[in-house]
């Protein structure tokens, strides 16, 4: 049985945080996932990866409570909590036994309500993240995939991916500038956190309650503007030079659809169809089992508040590189082209519904779909209905949602890799 309306709690702290519970005693721990508004979305140009150094920092040391001195806590009881930044949001998460919940949640509670960024900390993360920067340049998967991005998303937009100017902006932040961004970007009002696990919902909303209802930042604003989509104009090629390597890795992509789009599970079983199911669906059975021109290829598609994109991605001899293009653009061709089989289709429709209990079987991966449901506000009713929607995409749907977003002759190609003679 999923979790639903009948069989999901939800409430609301004094400071506006949305919580949803789910009780299972299946297991004796409790996960709590949560998200506030104020993530990337709100730094301004110049401030790129200023959302992230701060989640980083809220878990390096409170003004009770120094790095070393939490994580003694934390591991003394087998427990974690921690902080991330995504495009629209700050994350915090704990994961502990249930006999512990209070004593993890007092520690997170204390890292959003009283955060001392320190100075040394700072340093420390700072120096990871430049080098992290760096070693992505060096990444032939990670440099196509910006130079993608690059390609669909103009300067400014806050999902474009630009790792000079972040490298630019982390090396001059300072202790105040994400004091000031964590205090006037970044609240609970609007944000949702839900808790899964070994524990009666009026406990837990009683802790939640006790240990987050004073967390407030009534100053904060954040940015809750819904994006511009990508753009695309026609065929758009880059390529990129990673020396010393000896593959390429290539993306080719379209501008794809927000997460609340009605397209998006139509848009799910085609993606799946055409380059995930099985070992890469058809992508994979003709580029890499028939012709032999790729180490990995898949298809994949990110959908946010804002709509994101959908694309293509392999790793390919560099000798093979207008051969992989053309076999991808080939299989493009077919799925708008021609509609899928009654047996395809119900493979794909068994492997998407069939895989869903899977992903439920720990608190972490429940926590994890209920926080999506709450935050994109897809209903208490998605885990429940989740399989008659996905059976209920035909092909007609498969074949209307392939030739509204993927066109074989216009695309964005990113190539990241040697130069051919060095291949």
């Amino acid at each position: 049985m999923f979790p639903g309306p009948d069989t999901i709690v939800t409430s609301r702290l004094s400071n506006g945080l949305r919580v949803w519970i789910y009780e299972n005693f299946e297991s004796r721990t409790v996960m709590l996932d949560g998200y506030a508004p104020g993530g990337s979305i709100n730094e301004r140009p110049d401030q790129a990866g200023l959302a992230s150094l701060t989640a980083t920092l809220l878990r390096r040391g409170t003004r009770r409570h120094d790095y070393d001195a939490l994580n003694e806590i934390a591991e003394g009881m087998g427990a974690f909590f921690g902080f991330d930044s995504g495009r629209h949001y700050l994350g915090f998460q704990t994961y502990s036994l249930a006999e512990d919940f209070d004593d993890i949640l007092a520690l997170l509670a204390e890292s959003l309500k009283a955060p001392a960024f320190p100075q040394d900390e700072l340093e420390k993360s700072r120096k990871r993240i430049l080098t992290h920067l760096e070693e992505r340049k060096h990444s032939t998967r990670s440099m196509a995939g910006i130079a993608f991005n690059q390609q669909l998303y103009p300067p400014g937009h806050p999902y474009r991916i630009d790792l000079d100017a972040q490298a630019e902006a982390i090396a001059r932040f300072d202790r105040e500038d994400l004091a000031r961004f964590y205090r006037d970007k970044v609240t609970p009002e609007g944000g949702v956190a839900v808790v899964v696990g070994a524990i009666r919902a009026e406990e837990a909303l009683e802790r939640l309650e006790q240990a987050l209802g004073d967390w407030q930042h009534p100053q904060a604003r954040p940015d809750q503007r819904t994006p511009p989509p990508p753009i695309l104009n026609g065929r758009v090629e880059k390529h990129v030079l990673v020396r010393g390597k000896s593959q390429s890795d290539l993306v080719m992509g379209w501008p794809g659809l927000a997460r609340q789009d009605p397209d998006y599970t139509p848009m799910l079983v085609c993606n799946t169809l055409l380059g995930r199911f099985g070992l890469g669906g058809r992508l994979g059975q003709h580029i890499r089992e028939k012709l032999g021109l790729a180490y990995s290829v898949f298809s994949t598609f990110h959908a946010d508040r804002g709509a994101g994109t959908w694309r293509i991605v392999a790793s390919v001899n560099p000798a093979h590189i207008a051969q992989a293009v053309e076999a991808m653009r080939e299989e493009v061709a077919r799925i708008t082209r021609e509609p899928v089989s009654d047996q395809e289709l119900e493979d794909v429709h068994s492997y998407l519904t069939g895989s869903l209990p899977l992903r439920l079987e720990t608190n972490a991966g429940m926590a994890s779909y209920l926080l999506s449901m709450a935050w994109f506000d897809l209903g208490m009713d998605y885990l429940v209905t989740y399989a008659d929607r996905i059976r209920s995409v035909g092909k007609d749907e498969v074949l209307r949602v392939a030739q509204t977003y993927l066109d074989a002759d216009r695309y964005a190609l990113a190539v990241a890799g040697p130069k051919h003679e060095e291949g």
